[in-house]
């Protein structure tokens, strides 16, 4: 039971850490245009969002883009990496938000009742509450 307890304070630790930070800003990016690896930083607004581009050359022929996508409150949303025409997705917030929740709730409902849950979700941010009554209905039903 402790050692749940103990993991449910670490999820709980890295859900505050991902809401709490913003990510790498564009400033400290484009100060890496000095780095001779860097051959080419840009930014511009698409559709509400920034996007950052970085022309990284890895080797005499090949090179790979990064694409950092920003929302209007300089949060980091996801990051991109397109190497050989082919693009990853290398870190996407919604993602990382949903697994720590999907986490969270699977280790709740192995040690809290659902009263005790719910007292849990109400001292929740409000943009959160709904993502957790979401994940603890899908394992109800």
């Amino acid at each position: 039971m402790e050692k749940r307890i103990n993991m449910i304070t670490k999820k709980i630790d890295e859900l505050i850490n991902l809401l709490l930070t913003k990510g790498v800003q564009p400033s400290d990016i484009a100060s890496n245009i000095f780095l001779n690896d860097y051959s080419s930083i840009c930014y511009r607004k698409i559709d509400g969002r920034v996007v950052g581009e970085l022309l990284i050359q890895e080797t005499d022929i090949s090179s790979s883009k990064l694409r950092y996508y920003y929302n209007l409150t300089q949060e980091v949303i996801k990051i991109e990496e397109e190497f050989m025409g082919v693009t990853s997705v290398i870190w996407d917030r919604n993602f990382a938000e949903s697994k720590i929740v999907n986490e969270l709730v699977s280790l709740l409902k192995d040690v809290y009742d659902e009263r005790q849950i719910s007292k849990f979700i109400s001292t929740l941010p409000k943009s959160l509450q709904s993502k957790v009554i979401d994940e603890v209905n899908k394992l109800t039903a």
